[in-house]
């Protein structure tokens, strides 16, 4: 198996070190977008890769993954699939005509105790989604902090809830504390669920909690910085300690080797929805001109 990995900063060295700890016995070639050794299109082209991931900043992600899509490649890209709507719209309609195979880092997706959630409550009404997600950076040029922390949560809560109806924007709060810096707190409506997330840029400290309350009772808590990863009501729930961006390499590497991969667009079609989510909330942010 060889695998290219096009991006070699923080994400993608750590793209580099899963898959080699991975399949030690297998080939990972790497593209240095960054140090302009080569062109992402030309790597693509004459590596003869079975498959890319990209871990290039979020601008340049609809250009990489639609050269991987032309040269008939399976591609896992970084989140945000696109920085914008269209351009997301795009390597969806694109992957459709090919035939292409598309994955996105919604890492936690792939993550124990969140697989432990989504069985747990699985068939049961859900009353309420909520969250908070940042840290002290990072500031990013060329996407925002909405962009940058949104895609995860709102990927997790819209697996959650699956079709339950549309996501209808309630509101959207900007506060810019700083250069660079933003705070934000949103809310939609997925069918008649309120989910509502704040996400900054702008924390003293690292963190990421998701809360799930039920209609029947009960709050789920998936909490990536705590000893437990997931709760309810407080109380601990054992899960297993795998890595998830372990897992979604493996689920990756599965698509390219077609071991039994479920479907190869609901990747994109989860995208697809989160671009929609974050692109009503971003027209017309409230509190500052960002």
């Amino acid at each position: 198996m060889r695998l290219g990995i096009v991006g070699t900063g923080r994400w993608g060295s750590r793209y580099v070190e899963t898959v080699a700890r991975l399949w030690p016995e297998g080939e990972v070639l790497i593209s240095d977008v960054a140090g302009r050794r080569d062109s992402p299109g030309a790597f693509i082209r004459s590596a003869a890769v079975d498959g890319v991931i990209v871990a290039t900043p979020a601008a340049t992600h609809h250009a990489i993954t639609m050269e991987a899509l032309d040269a008939g490649v399976p591609v896992l890209v970084e989140k945000p699939l696109a920085p914008t709507l269209s351009e997301t719209l795009s390597i969806r309609d694109r992957a459709e005509a090919r035939g292409g195979t598309v994955m996105v880092g919604h890492q936690h997706l792939h993550a124990p105790a969140f697989r432990e959630l989504r069985e747990r409550i699985a068939g049961r009404s859900v009353r309420a989604i909520s969250g908070t997600f940042g840290g002290d950076g990072p500031v990013r040029a060329d996407c925002d902090v909405l962009w940058d922390y949104g895609p995860h949560d709102f990927a997790m809560a819209l697996d959650l809830l699956g079709d339950q109806g549309p996501v209808t924007r309630e509101y959207a709060r900007c506060e810019v504390p700083a250069p660079g810096r933003q705070d934000w707190e949103v809310g939609v409506r997925v069918g008649g669920t309120p989910v509502r997330f704040r996400f900054t840029n702008a924390a003293t400290a690292r963190h990421h909690r998701f809360r799930v309350r039920l209609s029947d009772g009960g709050e789920y808590r998936y909490d990536d910085f705590a000893p437990h990863r997931l709760t309810l009501d407080d109380v601990p729930i054992d899960v297993a300690d795998t890595l998830p961006l372990d897992n979604q390499i493996r689920a990756f590497v599965a698509a390219v080797r077609g071991d039994g991969v479920p479907s190869r667009t609901s990747d994109l079609a989860l995208a697809v929805r989160v671009a929609e989510a974050l692109t009503s909330l971003s027209a017309t942010p409230a509190g500052a001109d960002v």
